[in-house]
């Protein structure tokens, strides 16, 4: 008996002090919360400044020293510093809730973040202690409850609320040690890649699927026709009216950005298949056009092709009927390097002859040649094979001469070339198109036939070389003009400084004692009879 006494006796006593105290109202908690927090971090020498105004998103701001205890510097790194809003609960529920305005200031903070909670007895004894920090989905939840309120229009946010979970989150013993760790474990040692970090976080937070812009086109479509290049993203797509839309956690708001500030167009980029060639020959003695393409999968349509394949200079469409191949862009004016060039015009010519085959590979396998019987249409026939000259030639001038490719260009450059293209054709066409006059030489040439050196240099492209070819002159009927009937290519080399040097020079070691200086050529048509 005497024990069970003295039990009630010790349990009474225990109690005595605790039944004393009264449950403290939530004004009255959270004072003691703060007072309490700001005791905790002067006893663990943590910088503690208290929020002079109630809208600032945060109650403290904590500093971490900059001095060891032995008073010497740390590093020169960022201090570590975060922000925190306190609170204080007695509740069962495990959540508390924040001003949604006051977590927005809080969360978008460029620095570490943080809710503190302190869980207490009602009548102010501690228990607990909690840190949600705002990053990862803690942040993510602050910024769906943004976008939602975005959505509905709600722009009082000082009026809305959010909770959170403290039981999941980190806890700590609520003493000096206690707060100090779990702050520590909130300010990393490199701050600035925590900045980093948590500004990727509030830029991509909700778009798991990538860039959440989506845009609604009232497009016209003429026809069957205009529809099928749609779909098969040989047309762009042109809309009447756009209304675009940021897609953020599922959600969708107006897209008040710049990103499709001045686009009147849109291309459709179809589903691609993979690499795959393209080669166009005209026998087996020519050299064949070959095209590293990519092939795509266009939306079906009745009459649409099933497979669009696709190269920076053409396109191919294949159809159950066979196929049909256009050029990209306007020729006159799209610029293509070099190489382009050349198969571009050489496919281009094979196809106008009616006759040409077109091969398909794809993944090792290559197709047999389709033959085109129909040949090609468009502008430019008659002059394709002249064309192709040119860029060949001129391709082969370079290769001659160790200078490497050229800028692009494009047709109408070639079009205004006319020295280029005469210089090319003396070069490579012994038999060429152009040729010198003379009306009368005088004394200089008696014979019938005279060997005579012309030498110039030419640019195009921003590539220039110097050339040196022998002409062979031959006397008219009428007894006193030459004119010239063969050019022998004799040397061509990266354009030299000194063209006079250069003349002589070629003359001596050619041993041709006439010159054809080029400052006394006169350019001019050839006759057309």
């Amino acid at each position: 008996m005497s024990l069970v006494a003295r039990a009630s006796i010790t349990a009474l006593c225990r109690r005595g002090p605790d039944a004393m105290l009264e449950k403290l109202t939530s004004d009255e908690l959270g004072d003691l919360a703060e007072n309490l927090f700001a005791k905790l971090c002067a006893q663990a020498k943590l910088i503690c400044n208290k929020a002079g105004r109630d809208r600032a998103g945060w109650d403290f701001r904590v500093d971490f020293p900059l001095m060891d205890t032995t008073g010497e510097a740390l590093d020169h790194r960022e201090p570590r510093t975060c922000l925190i809003q306190l609170k204080a609960t007695a509740g069962e529920t495990g959540s508390v809730r924040a001003r949604l305005s006051s977590m927005e200031r809080l969360a978008k903070d460029k620095g570490p973040a943080a809710i503190v909670v302190f869980r207490m007895r009602p009548d102010g004894t501690e228990l607990m202690g909690y840190v949600v920090h705002l990053l990862g989905k803690d942040l993510a939840k602050v910024l769906r409850r943004l976008r939602i309120a975005e959505r509905d229009g709600r722009t009082d946010v000082n009026h809305l609320w959010i909770s959170f979970d403290y039981r999941k989150a980190r806890r700590f013993k609520i003493d000096a040690d206690g707060l100090h760790g779990a702050l520590l474990e909130l300010c990393p040692a490199d701050m600035g890649d925590y900045v980093a970090e948590k500004r990727h976080q509030l830029d991509t937070l909700g778009y798991d699927e990538g860039p959440g812009i989506e845009t609604e086109a009232l497009i016209y479509i003429e026809d069957q026709d205009h529809f099928t290049r749609l779909v098969s993203g040989l047309a762009p797509l042109k809309p009447l009216r756009l209304r675009s839309y940021d897609r953020r956690f599922g959600i969708r708001v107006p897209y008040k950005g710049s990103l499709l500030e001045g686009l009147d167009e849109f291309p459709i980029d179809l589903p691609r298949v993979g690499p795959c060639r393209v080669v166009i020959r005209a026998g087996a003695l020519l050299p064949p056009a070959s095209f590293e393409c990519e092939a795509q999968i266009p939306f079906p349509v009745a009459g649409g092709p099933w497979l669009v394949v696709r190269h920076p200079a053409l396109t191919l469409l294949f159809r159950e009927d066979g196929f049909t191949m256009e050029s990209v862009g306007t020729f006159n004016f799209e610029g293509h390097d070099l190489p382009t060039w050349v198969q571009l015009l050489r496919g281009l010519t094979y196809l106008s002859q009616g006759d040409a085959t077109v091969e398909f590979e794809f993944r090792g396998t290559r197709l047999p040649g389709v033959q085109t019987a129909d040949g090609l249409k468009g502008p430019y026939l008659d002059q394709l094979p002249t064309l192709l000259s040119f860029v060949e030639r001129f391709q082969r001038a370079l290769d001659l001469a160790g200078l490497p490719m050229p800028s692009a260009f494009a047709l109408d450059d070639i079009w205004a070339a006319g020295e280029m293209q005469m210089s090319l054709d003396m070069c490579f066409n012994p038999r060429s198109a152009a040729r010198f006059e003379f009306d009368d030489l005088g004394e200089l040439l008696s014979g019938v036939e005279q060997p005579a050196l012309f030498f110039n240099s030419v640019t195009f492209a921003e590539r220039a070389f110097t050339f040196a070819v022998k002409a062979q002159l031959e006397r008219r009927d009428n007894g006193r003009s030459f004119v010239s009937t063969r050019f022998d290519l004799l040397d061509l080399r990266p354009a030299v400084a000194d063209l006079d040097d250069y003349g002589a020079l070629m003359g001596e070691q050619h041993q041709l004692s006439i010159l054809i200086d080029p400052g006394n050529i006169i350019l001019v048509d050839a006759d057309p009879d």
